[in-house]
């Protein structure tokens, strides 16, 4: 139903039990005209087991000053928050409140409070974050970027192993070139000592730039574009051989570090809704408001 705009001007003493509230104006000048809604407030202690998050929170609403249908579930557009700060027991001096329809009554208000709770406990909730490897939580209030840098600490420990172990198989594969070529001499495949000294010094300087290349791999969340080099079209088997394991080594450890970013940014929301225990009613009073001022 629509709002008497009538004009009244206000008691001396508001009759009866029911509270009333006065709402400070957003805008200036404000009118003096006040319309009434119903205003609501709640502590819900959010309380999850699984997550281990416990949080209270109180929550301040406003309703339209309609006459509940029983019936009714209440939807989110149907409730408003409002800012508790602004809000006033004493009225305003200029103010002149619209009438109050009739059917505002205590008992009303009680099912009013009912019908609150209902529809704190269809649509109350607290989101925080979930990442599915660790099966890690994120703290209330934690923003997904904290989380995610330190779900990717979480990760360093295995990040490393992982890095560990790829190493050692290149190591291996160094030494089956190394075993390959420097020992073929016997047999003839190398000429001179030159070339026995040149291979050795070649095969020196992949070793030494591959354990820096592992000593230098991070695990962040930047991105690492790897350009592997094409191997010379007619360079020595040797030559061939390093420089493709040098380009593997590139491509393995950007693998491992693409799979591990995979594993961080595995995030999605975790909705926690509270119990009927967990949602206490504080009050629910009748609120008056500027009329065309908008809520705070």
């Amino acid at each position: 139903m629509s709002l008497n705009s009538k004009v009244f001007p206000a008691p001396a003493e508001n009759p009866g039990r029911i509270k009333h509230l006065y709402c400070r104006p957003v805008t200036t000048p404000a009118s003096r005209e006040y319309a009434p809604f119903f205003y609501l407030e709640a502590r819900i202690d959010f309380a999850d087991v699984r997550s281990g998050c416990h949080l209270t929170c109180g929550v301040h609403s406003v309703l339209d000053m309609l006459f509940p249908d029983g019936d009714l579930l209440w939807t989110r557009d149907m409730v408003r928050p409002v800012d508790p700060a602004a809000l006033f027991a004493s009225k305003p001096e200029s103010a002149q409140l619209r009438s109050l329809p009739d059917f505002v009554t205590e008992s009303l208000l009680a099912r009013i409070e009912a019908s609150y709770l209902t529809y704190l406990l269809r649509h109350a909730e607290m989101r925080i974050h979930r990442n599915f490897v660790l099966n890690a939580y994120s703290h209330p209030n934690e923003t997904r970027d904290d989380f995610q840098l330190r779900c990717l600490e979480a990760f360093h420990e295995a990040f490393r192993g992982d890095l560990e172990g790829l190493r050692e198989v290149f190591n291996r594969r160094l030494e089956r070139i190394e075993e390959k070529y420097l020992h073929q001499d016997r047999r003839g495949e190398f000429e001179t000592d030159r070339r026995m000294t040149q291979a050795r010094s070649k095969l020196h300087a992949l070793a030494e730039k591959i354990a820096e290349l592992f000593l230098r791999t991070k695990l962040t969340l930047g991105e690492r574009i790897v350009r592997p080099r094409q191997p010379l079209a007619k360079s020595l088997d040797l030559d061939q051989s390093l420089e493709g394991l040098e380009v593997d080594v590139s491509i393995e450890i950007q693998r491992l570090i693409n799979s591990y970013q995979a594993k961080v940014r595995n995030i999605d929301e975790y909705i926690i809704h509270p119990n009927l225990r967990d949602v206490h009613i504080v009050r629910t009073c009748i609120l008056w408001v500027p009329v065309g001022a908008g809520l705070p």
